[in-house]
């Protein structure tokens, strides 16, 4: 049984190219992705690549949300758990991203975004790296 159960998995990998990640790994894929493109717009002072840095965060911010509300109408319990704690906290990380560090970034006041970012910010991520059960 247990080698008939390793070929499945073995040759549902080799099928899709891929191995389903759970819900709450694809929300800390997509949260670490957002976090890394406002890092590198946070040390950056090109308007037009920051931009491009923007629309990519916008892009996996939308996949933490996607994921975010998949898991809090999910059967299991351990999912919409997670979810209830982490949403909170990741609607203020959008809110103080969107109102505060991006355009502090865009005025040029990076220093100011990176104080932010390195604040309140960094205590918000830790807190739904913890949620989420982030590796």
């Amino acid at each position: 049984m247990r080698n008939t159960a390793l070929l499945l998995a073995v040759s549902l990998t080799c099928a899709t190219g891929t191995v389903l990640a759970a819900p709450a790994d694809d929300a800390c894929a997509a949260l670490m992705e957002a976090r890394g493109h406002l890092v590198t717009m946070i040390g950056s002072t090109d308007k037009a690549g920051n931009d491009a840095l923007k629309d990519k965060i916008q892009a996996a911010s939308g996949k933490v949300d996607a994921t975010l509300a998949a898991m809090a109408k999910s059967y299991n319990a351990g999912d919409e758990s997670k979810a209830a704690a982490f949403k909170p906290v990741w609607e203020e990380f959008k809110k103080t991203r969107e109102g505060d560090i991006i355009p502090l970034v865009y005025a040029g006041r990076n220093a100011d975004a990176k104080t932010i970012a390195t604040g309140i910010q960094a205590e918000r991520m830790g807190k739904m790296k913890a949620a989420m059960g982030c590796k």
